[in-house]
């Protein structure tokens, strides 16, 4: 009896805990739905399915033929996740009434144009030092290994939050533009942002790699004071070209052989 008791309190609690979550989540798309709708000027069709998980699902956004299915996970679930998903669908849109397929556009874009739009309202924390050295512009057509994903998604947060600083949102969809005339980022990039995609990534990472470089700097002084305190003790012994096992130095200074 008391097992079952607690079993209908778990029960009870799980399906509370899902109603929140599934609240929450409903509240945000809601809320990003009206912004897009402001930035791009149409409305999309889409179909929101919200499930429990077992914390390991991706979410996701799939084109149906005009009709758009996106899948979220409260076990998983974190501020911004659906205003992510939901910046995805906007953009395959956008293409699709250009006459482009989402293929033509390097799948990092596609992943800049979300992770940019998710963080005009919540940004997630400082994303792991690799991230500023990783090159996240080689991910064209498919995803990073799943050990560099935490990587590459802290990478084109943070440049995308660099661009936003400087720019407006729309001005990533004006990129889409000149690069579906030009077919080259750098070019494209230097036409709507004044400088090359290049360029801008060295400004950006020697931003990111700022605030660490106090850090960085006591790393370096550490190990010159380390290699010189080792040569400091070596000096003390005087280098013999010869093998110091079969050879003696005498009191007079001269060198011995041993019998």
């Amino acid at each position: 009896m008391r097992v079952r008791s607690l079993l209908i309190l778990w029960l009870l609690v799980s399906i509370s805990l899902f109603a929140q979550v599934e609240t929450k989540i409903r509240n945000e798309i809601r809320a990003a739905n009206d912004e897009l709708i402001e930035i791009y000027g149409f409305q999309v069709r889409y179909n929101l399915t919200i499930l429990t998980g077992q914390g390991h699902e991706q979410p996701a956004a799939i084109d149906d033929n005009g009709m758009y299915q996106i899948f979220l996970y409260t076990s998983n679930f974190r501020d911004g996740v659906a205003r992510h998903e939901l910046a995805h669908v906007y953009f395959f849109e956008y293409l699709r009434k250009k006459g482009s397929s989402p293929e033509t556009i390097p799948l990092w874009y596609h992943e800049l144009i979300a992770e940019g739009f998710q963080n005009l309202r919540s940004r997630s924390g400082r994303p792991p030092l690799r991230s500023g050295f990783f090159d996240f512009t080689v991910s064209i057509k498919n995803y990073p290994p799943e050990k560099d994903r935490s990587v590459f998604y802290g990478a084109v947060e943070s440049f995308a939050g660099f661009l936003l600083s400087r720019f407006d949102y729309e001005n990533l969809l004006h990129l889409v533009d000149e690069f579906s005339s030009s077919g080259d980022m750098n070019s494209s990039f230097k036409a709507i942002f004044g400088s090359s995609l290049d360029n801008l990534i060295i400004k950006w990472r020697v931003l990111f790699l700022l605030p660490y470089s106090p850090f960085l700097v006591g790393v370096v002084i550490f190990l010159y004071l380390l290699i010189g305190r080792r040569e400091r003790y070596w000096r003390q012994f005087p280098l013999d070209p010869l093998n110091p096992e079969s050879l003696k130095r005498g009191e007079s200074g001269e060198i011995d052989q041993k019998s």
